[in-house]
């Protein structure tokens, strides 16, 4: 059951919060992951390519996506389709869709059939009655048949699935080869690693950090919790958990408080000008990040190419390789869908038909993508393609390698908009020093469970998490 809550004040604090600044190439489960339902689409006719057939009249669907260069997966599920058409609007994403998308909710008229949201906020937004259930026609058999299970803790809640996954933000390390070269560094295989080359590079050269903390974007500390293999809420059996003072947020988090209070990295806005410039100008030697960044470092600082190279993450345990994400989207059917069938089968067929993940990589320039298909033939043919902004390098191999290291998911939060202002509002203080990095911590948690109790979460559960 949902919790009772205040959603006009919903609209209006998300409406005002939700991130701006952020990329969007990528960016959640009420009782997710294997408790989704499996019925449903199991008795379905098979359709094309082995898809479920669509039973339904003629449907015309409109979709919101920021993606680029959509219409070419549009057209050919058309060709395979021919009694459902997709009409595509970019109406920008961040604050310009997600705003769009909670008053047209609120309102119960105005959303398109077919939703992107990045996988952080699509838990928000089934919270808020935005989305539909779609079982009827994707099965929990069906989207694992070309989903990897662990993601549907971004998809569905209370065994209801809602849309599918398209891109990974697996995190992967890209880093400046002529840095490393310079100043005899070695790529990390261990946290441990990458710390004495972070003070080893600082002792040579304290012009340049081995690396920065976004200090401006919750999925990078979310990520790099996740990436030692803990995590800071989820939801499970009917309620919200937070707890950001487990001990292994606080062993991570307070790895990186260390290394900016020593001065080899640095605390940084990221993804504004100055930020690209920095990276150009070589006064970064890495940049941890989702798996989508090497596309975007290339629009961005082009004039450092050639220098990068792409790594997997250092590990806490070598032994036993984990990853997480930073980032991520997916395809949402809206609640106010009057063409639900057609919508859950274009969403299916979208992210994880052979021919449409195809022009997703080379037309959408969407690197890595979550579909079975995509890992098991499409990835493959694509190992031996070199980069040359990468100096040469074959980098779908550690790309396709990291996505393979995360097998562990948790939902977000509902309010992740507040949860990132109340982050940047408490870790200035832990970066000037005014509190230690615990404190941040559990500052943070207080404000963000503080607001969730304004706005009529009475199911929280603070002080642990589920397994």
């Amino acid at each position: 059951m949902m919790a009772i809550r205040n959603y006009s004040r919903f609209v209006l604090v998300a409406a005002a919060l939700i991130l701006a600044s952020m990329p969007l190439f990528a960016n959640g489960n009420k009782e997710s992951g294997a408790a989704a339902s499996s019925t449903g689409a199991a008795m379905q006719a098979t359709g094309p390519g082995g898809y479920p057939a669509y039973t339904g009249s003629k449907a015309d669907l409109t979709m919101w996506a920021w993606t680029s260069n959509e219409n070419y997966s549009i057209d050919a599920f058309q060709k395979q389709y021919p009694d459902i058409t997709v009409k595509w609007s970019n109406i920008g994403g961040g604050t310009a869709e997600y705003t769009k998308v909670l008053t047209a909710t609120s309102a119960g008229k105005g959303l398109p059939d077919v939703i992107m949201s990045e996988y952080t906020f699509a838990p928000q937004f089934m919270e808020f009655g935005t989305f539909q259930p779609i079982n009827k026609w994707v099965s929990q058999s069906l989207y694992e048949k070309y989903f990897p299970a662990v993601t549907l803790k971004w998809t569905s809640m209370d065994g209801k699935i809602y849309g599918t996954p398209q891109d990974s933000g697996a995190m992967t390390m890209v880093y400046r080869k002529d840095i490393f070269d310079k100043y005899g560094l070695t790529v990390p295989k261990t946290w441990a690693e990458f710390q004495a080359d972070a003070t080893k590079l600082h002792a040579a050269d304290p012009g340049i950090t081995m690396t920065t903390f976004a200090k401006n974007w919750i999925l990078w500390p979310m990520g790099v919790v996740w990436q030692a293999g803990g995590k800071m809420f989820d939801y499970a059996n009917g309620k919200w958990y937070v707890d950001f003072t487990n001990p292994t947020a606080k062993k991570v988090i307070n790895y990186w408080g260390d290394q900016i209070k020593a001065k080899t990295v640095a605390a940084d806005m990221w993804w504004t000008p100055d930020w690209y410039k920095e990276l150009n100008d070589g006064k970064s030697a890495t940049v941890i990040s989702g798996g989508w960044f090497p596309e975007w470092l290339q629009l961005n600082a082009k004039g450092s190419s050639g220098l990068w190279r792409v790594a997997t993450m250092p590990q806490w345990d070598a032994s036993n390789p984990h990853n997480g994400e930073m980032g991520g989207s997916g395809f949402y059917v809206s609640s106010q869908s009057q063409n639900p069938e057609a919508a859950a089968l274009f969403v299916l067929w979208l992210n994880s038909a052979k021919e449409s993940l195809t022009y997703l990589h080379d037309k959408s320039q969407l690197p890595i993508l979550w579909a079975k298909n995509f890992t098991d033939s499409l990835a493959p043919t694509l190992m031996q393609t070199e980069y040359p902004y990468f100096g040469g390098q074959k980098i779908t191999e550690p790309s396709v390698q990291s996505l393979k290291e995360v097998d562990t998911a948790f939902t977000a939060l509902p309010v992740m908009d507040f949860v990132q202002s109340s982050m940047q509002t408490e870790m200035q203080k832990a970066i000037d020093g005014t509190e230690s990095w615990d404190q941040f911590l559990q500052n943070w948690q207080d404000s963000v469970v503080s607001f969730m109790k304004k706005q009529g979460f009475n199911n929280l559960v603070v002080g642990s998490l589920p397994n």
